[in-house]
């Protein structure tokens, strides 16, 4: 017999055996409805006529072909883009900078190479997404089973879920670190063994997915150890699914990093964008436009005739592609050093910057980076599919989409804020609802503060908190009293 610390206010034991009533939908059964559900949500699919893609979509699935290529050594496949001959690592590009997961380029590859191509990429993403979710649903009571079916439609209908479902981008699996860390509050002790372990290994691959993903992950870890600790419901079970994936990711990217890329590094390869982003702000283009008269930076090469804005920075051809392999390490080697500099010489405006782009983050949730898939000949696969045609106009669903999903969130937030202050939720949920308005926060000083500010970064698990809001109305059924 064991007790739900943090989940269960009253500290009523809890028996193994009970421990599926807690999350009755996280088992197979739960699984096949994550499928069909998923299926749902696809519904942003049919108005664009396929899956919806961005201009980083076809180098992840081109750069998992590459890596197939050096697995099997086919040096057909393992050819670094706009290179004539030779092979290239997995990790590298034209000039070894253009860097994505490779955990996650590997899996879009082989998903999509599968007779639904781009179909399967987005429905084996979203039913990890909706099944890791339903680890925090408890058994619905029968007078909770109408507001919550409307609530599901709802989010289903208005929300940004359905669009990162349909979206053939990891960002929709971001969303399994709230829900991870919101279960580790206590509601992780009311699960199987077999049941954590999948959790935990969802949120290693989450992780993996994206270098942004690592940082957001490390905090969430902090802040519910140190509310189980205050609450003296630490024990070294929680420590371990706490810390465990990030570590196993950050030995992941280390051990990669040195064999794939010979560098041993939490993000092996990874762009300049802090560098590219105080570019755009200010302070290191100040700093360079004094320093590369008396310092040796590698930047200084191009820095005149390269282009300030971020994106422009990171991928246009005149920009940071233009650098050979030697100037890449360089830049990426002496990047810290320019920042700092600029912060020291910059420290209000560079600080303004930060907060700045991480304030417009926090509010940025829509459609405006999806577009149709833009496939040669049609096909809705990897090795057919090109960039998004930013040329042709999108669907006007997608159109009307960016304003409704960030009105239907907002309206959402403002409902959790009047149920929180007027006491209608439930403890445990107040809490889930708290670390899901923290990891927002942070994620966007780190995707938007850090990087630029976008709808994709935020969005990916905006959609949690009018979920987390259906869940929280559901309320347990009223014990007779007796006479």
């Amino acid at each position: 017999m064991r007790t739900i610390a943090g989940d269960n206010s009253a500290g009523s034991p809890v028996h193994e055996g009970d421990a599926q009533m807690a999350a009755p939908y996280f088992g197979l059964k739960g699984l096949g409805i994550a499928v069909l559900f998923t299926i749902a949500l696809f519904w942003p699919m049919a108005s664009a006529q396929g899956p919806l893609t961005y201009f980083d979509t076809a180098e992840y699935v081109d750069r998992g072909e590459k890596i197939i290529g050096v697995l099997i050594d086919d040096p057909g496949t393992s050819q670094g883009a706009g290179e004539g001959t030779g092979a290239a690592s997995p990790a590298e590009g034209k000039t070894g900078t253009k860097v994505r997961s490779l955990p996650y380029s590997l899996y879009a590859f082989l998903a999509g190479a599968t007779p639904l191509g781009l179909y399967m990429i987005c429905l084996l993403q979203g039913v990890a997404v909706i099944w890791a979710f339903f680890a925090l649903v408890p058994r619905v009571p029968e007078q909770s089973r109408v507001p919550v079916a409307i609530g599901v439609v709802l989010v289903g209908a208005l929300s940004s879920l359905p669009w990162f479902v349909s979206y053939v981008m990891p960002d929709i699996l971001g969303a399994i670190l709230p829900i991870y860390y919101i279960c580790l509050l206590g509601r992780m002790d009311a699960l199987f063994a077999w049941q954590r372990w999948v959790l935990a290994l969802l949120t290693t691959g989450t992780i993996l997915s994206h270098y942004g993903n690592l940082p957001l992950a490390a905090f969430l870890a902090l802040a519910v150890l140190g509310w189980r600790w205050r609450k003296g419901s630490l024990r070294i079970g929680v420590l371990l699914l706490a810390a465990g994936p990030v570590v196993a990711a950050l030995s992941f990217n280390f051990v990669v990093g040195g064999v794939v890329a010979d560098e041993p590094s939490a993000a092996p390869k990874r762009f300049p964008i802090l560098l590219a982003r105080s570019l755009e702000d200010g302070p290191a283009r100040w700093y360079l436009d004094d320093a590369c008269d008396t310092r040796d930076y590698a930047i200084c090469d191009l820095f005149e005739h390269m282009p300030r804005d971020i994106t422009a920075f990171l991928w246009a051809q005149d920009g940071y592609r233009t650098a050979t392999d030697d100037q890449v390490e360089a830049i990426r080697a002496q990047e810290n050093e320019i920042l700092w500099e600029a912060f020291k010489r910059y420290p209000l405006e560079q600080t303004a910057a930060l907060l700045g782009n991480a304030a417009l983050q926090t509010v940025k949730i829509g459609t405006d980076n999806m577009w149709p898939a833009n496939p040669a000949g049609g096909v809705l696969s990897p090795t057919s599919l090109g960039p998004p045609d930013i040329d042709r106009a999108k669907p006007t669903t997608i159109v009307l989409f960016d304003w409704i999903v960030p009105i239907a969130t907002l309206m959402a937030a403002i409902a959790c804020i009047v149920a929180i202050a007027s006491g209608r939720i439930d403890r445990s949920w107040t809490r889930a609802l708290f670390l899901l308005i923290a990891a927002l926060v942070i994620n966007a000083f780190i995707f938007g503060g850090l990087s630029a500010p976008v709808d994709r970064y935020q969005g990916r698990f905006a959609w949690l908190i009018p979920a987390l809001l259906v869940l929280s109305i559901m309320r347990p059924a009223k014990k007779a009293t007796p006479n």
